[in-house]
Parts: C-alpha cells; sequence; structure tokens
C-alpha cells in the first residue's frame, strides 16, 4: 500500500504533463463518436466540422495571446475593454491637466589649500620649516587625490561588472522569451492544425460520410 499511492500520484503526474494532448485527442475523439454515429445527419455531419474549425482558429488566437503575454503586453481581451472604456461619452466631462517641472540641482565642489610662506627677512632654519610644512601639505594633498582616484576606478570597475551582468541576465532573458515563442507555442499549433484537419474533413465529405452511415 506504500508503493501503490506513490505509484498512483506519478501516474496523475505523467498524465498531467499530456493535458494538452488529452484535451486535443478528446474533443476530436468526442465529435467523431457524435459525427459517425447512427443515424446522424448530414447537417450535423457539417456542424460538427464547422466547430472543430473555428475551435481550431480559436487556438490561433489562443497561440497569440500566449506570445502577448510572454512579452509582458496586455491580452486582447484587456485591451479591448481599454478601448470600449475610452468611447467618448455624449456628457463629456472637462479635462484639466497639471503640470510641473524640476530642473537638475547644481552640485558644487570646492577645495581650500593652505601654503605656508616665510617673509623676506626668515632666516634659512624658518625657511626650510616652511618649505617641510608645505612639502608635508603638498604629500598629503597627493595622497588624498590618490585615494579619490582609486575610489573612483573602483566604483567604475563595480558599475561596469553590473551593467555587463544586468546586459548578460537581459539577453538571456531576451533569447529565453524568444525560444519560447518560437518552440513554446508548439503545443497549440499540433491542437489546432489536428482539430482543422478533422473539420474540414467533416465538413468537406459531410454528404459521403452520411451516406456510408446509412
Amino acid at each position: 500500500m506504500k508503493l501503490l499511492i506513490p505509484w498512483v500520484k506519478a501516474i496523475v503526474r505523467w498524465f498531467a504533463e499530456w493535458k494538452y494532448f488529452w484535451v486535443a485527442l478528446g474533443v476530436t475523439i468526442v465529435a467523431l463518436l457524435l459525427a459517425v454515429r447512427p443515424g446522424t445527419t448530414e447537417a450535423f455531419v457539417r456542424l460538427t466540422g464547422l466547430v472543430l474549425q473555428l475551435l481550431g482558429v480559436v487556438t490561433v488566437v489562443w497561440g497569440i495571446g500566449e506570445t502577448r503575454a510572454l512579452f509582458g503586453h496586455p491580452s486582447i481581451v484587456a485591451i479591448v475593454r481599454s478601448r470600449l472604456a475610452r468611447f467618448p461619452r455624449f456628457k463629456m466631462q472637462p479635462v484639466t491637466a497639471n503640470g510641473n517641472s524640476t530642473s537638475p540641482g547644481n552640485k558644487a565642489s570646492g577645495r581650500a589649500d593652505v601654503m605656508d610662506s616665510a617673509g623676506s627677512d626668515s632666516s634659512i632654519e624658518a625657511r626650510v620649516m616652511v618649505l617641510e610644512k608645505n612639502l608635508f601639505r603638498t604629500n598629503q594633498r597627493i595622497e588624498h587625490a590618490q585615494r579619490e582616484f582609486d575610489s573612483e576606478v573602483r566604483n567604475s570597475n563595480l558599475a561596469l561588472q553590473r551593467e555587463i551582468q544586468e546586459r548578460t541576465a537581459e539577453d538571456q532573458a531576451i533569447r529565453a522569451k524568444l525560444e519560447a515563442t518560437g518552440t513554446g507555442g508548439v503545443h497549440i499549433s499540433v491542437i489546432g492544425a489536428l482539430w482543422l484537419f478533422v473539420g474540414v474533413t467533416l465538413s468537406t465529405a459531410s454528404q459521403e460520410i452520411f451516406k456510408w452511415l446509412n
């Protein structure tokens, strides 16, 4: 019993994977059983074929809807509802519009450099001390500028890597959508082709089928 339940669940999942096949086959079998049953009329055979043809056309609309949904576009029903909602009314309400504008802020940055200077009557020791202070400050400014440059380079590299990753992900998503568009709707096309084939056959050969049954 412990092995039977998982086996039954596996069979149900297997049948669920073939749901489109069962839908196509089931509708076709039901239509054929109704069309070729004893005592049927020629008109009923022809109308059964017409229904199958219409179902085949519905699969075309179904495939278009899936393709639009895959690329994030609204469904055909949603488009029709939107167009009907925008139909001009007899008593039109006044239209008011509000506008605003924004301007980007200007960013300004500045840096004040301080340098010591020795008077014209200063001693050599004083001048050397001033030179050492100025040299120390110059080294600090160079180190600060180097750190800023390294930080900008790191930020640029990180931004470039993020952009590369985003572009790669977008390219993969687009490729997946294109593959799904080209191959994902094959089951719908097969269903439509089967229903159209049987429907055209019943509609075209309705008189022959009626004579054969009678």
